[in-house]
């Protein structure tokens, strides 16, 4: 039992300021670090062409198109913007049949594949030519009469009721305060999924923390190109970045392939948020960490959970920055960490990396931090998840925290 087909990605090239060549270029590599996330293991996927890939499901007779849906709404908004409700310039088509179809299915143009949507004589014979919907559903090419019944959308079980009840992930940012200057400088990305009982976030605690750290990870940089658009200031974005999952080895291709979407010339507003750091990490992971993220980030911050994290074993401006994240204890416990990590701030200070504090939930913790002179402060006690970007904006420390400035695009989960 093994389910093989053609995708198939439907770019109106007439609609984009590219050229052809470089359309190509940017399909293909948004696909692949797509389907790197999404069409995990043991399914496999191969690229045929710019446009084309042969995806293999070994487990299964059909494909569960339920992950495939998101391609083309994702891959629309980074070729030409958010979309306008029900409208999109990508299209995700499905041809299954035998090897040789799907090789000529796979070399069709973009006149002949419009011309196949329509008219079943246009497509290679002795197969089924599919489009995947937003929402995960499959739907007959060219359309039937009976296109809301099982065997018309091809998708049954519980693949049925994920795609159909689809809805696009909440995209949010948190500040990050500057205490010195009573300056928001940066933002902290998140994405949290439709599904989901409560939004996630890298400044909220282990709590909002992703139950699949990949996939959250692919999620946020997918979100980074709405603020890097619309925000109002060049300061930078954090995406977070799964430190143990980054440095195996069978995921680092993987993370590779979905950072390289990130637009280069926006390095500089670019910075890696590396959580779930050990105490010590080691000179070949912080090596391998820098070989990475250097082409897509200019800065790195790691967030680890432990007080004594080793700075004395950094080398100088090894990265920019080492974030504390506060645990989930009572407050006292919370107090007595902080405090660790603040008598630690000379040595930071000599390493020349700054030192930050993220999970800050009360008022009393904000204030040890603040009269201690901790530079960067996070949490739900600082800033509330925003729909923009908070970067550039003065805020008086009395009147943190910051609470959503606007009305998120659909209420976020408690």
């Amino acid at each position: 039992m093994s389910a093989l087909a053609c995708l198939r990605v439907v770019v109106r090239s007439d609609q984009t300021e590219y050229s052809d060549e470089a359309l190509g270029h940017l399909v293909a590599k948004f696909t692949a670090a797509f389907l790197e996330v999404r069409w995990s293991w043991p399914r496999k996927f191969s690229l045929i062409n710019p446009y084309a890939f042969l995806l293999n499901d070994p487990r299964a007779a059909e494909l569960d198109t339920a992950e495939l849906g998101r391609l083309s709404a994702e891959l629309h908004d980074h070729l030409f913007g958010v979309a306008e409700a029900g409208g999109s310039d990508v299209t995700v088509l499905l041809y299954e049949g035998e090897d040789s179809a799907m090789a000529q299915f796979a070399d069709l143009d973009e006149a002949q594949l419009l011309q196949a949507m329509t008219d079943p004589a246009a497509a290679p014979p002795g197969g089924r030519l599919s489009q995947i919907t937003p929402d995960g559903r499959r739907l007959q090419l060219p359309p039937v009469e009976t296109e809301t019944t099982d065997a018309a959308v091809g998708q049954t079980g519980a693949g049925a009721a994920r795609g159909m009840d689809r809805l696009p992930n909440v995209e949010a940012v948190q500040g990050v305060y500057y205490s010195a200057r009573e300056i928001f400088v940066a933002d902290v990305v998140a994405s949290t999924p439709a599904e989901s009982r409560a939004h996630y976030s890298l400044v909220d605690g282990d709590d909002h923390l992703p139950a699949d750290p990949a996939a959250f990870d692919a999620d946020c940089v997918i979100a980074a190109f709405r603020f890097l658009a619309e925000s109002r200031s060049n300061t930078p974005l954090y995406l977070p970045i799964s430190f143990s999952t980054i440095l195996r080895p069978s995921r680092r291709a993987a993370y590779a392939a979905v950072l390289s979407i990130l637009p280069a010339s926006e390095r500089r507003r670019l910075a890696a948020a590396v959580y779930d750091v050990p105490r010590a990490p080691s000179f070949h992971a912080l090596r391998q960490l820098h070989e990475v993220l250097d082409a897509t980030f200019s800065a790195i911050d790691l967030r680890t959970h432990d007080p004594a994290f080793e700075i004395d074993q950094l080398h100088a401006e090894a990265v920019s920055s080492v974030t504390l994240v506060l645990p989930q204890a009572e407050p006292e416990r919370r107090l007595l960490v902080l405090k660790r990590f603040i008598s630690k701030m000379e040595a930071y200070k000599r390493r020349r990396i700054w030192p930050g504090v993220t999970n800050v939930r009360t008022r009393r913790e904000l204030e040890t931090a603040l009269e201690a002179k901790m530079p960067f402060v996070t949490g739900p006690g600082v800033c509330r998840p925003q729909n923009e970007a908070l970067g550039g904006r003065a805020w008086r420390t009395d009147q943190l925290p910051v609470m959503p400035l606007v009305e998120t695009r659909r209420p976020l989960p408690a």
